[in-house]
């Protein structure tokens, strides 16, 4: 299935964008349990994946926008320049 040229840059943005979401919900739920599992948490682990997952979903959502601007910039055509 072909995705159509004019909308390819907005489905990878969308994508990125939910995923990125996703990993922030994710890390930022992981970085306020890291304060309250101190049994856990004795060498500060929580904290440290939490915020490597933050830093890789913020990473992801740069990456993914900068593709997807590319790919629409890529796609449109010189006289298409509006």
């Amino acid at each position: 299935m072909r995705m159509n040229k004019r909308h390819e840059g907005h489905e990878i943005t969308n994508m990125c964008k939910w995923m990125a979401s996703v990993g922030l919900v994710v890390g930022t739920a992981l970085f306020l349990l890291s304060f309250i599992a101190n049994a856990y948490n004795k060498d500060y682990f929580l904290t440290i994946i939490s915020l490597g997952i933050i830093g890789a979903s913020m990473f992801m959502f740069g990456f993914g926008l900068f593709m997807g601007l590319l790919t629409e910039t890529y796609h449109r055509g010189p006289r298409e320049n509006v």
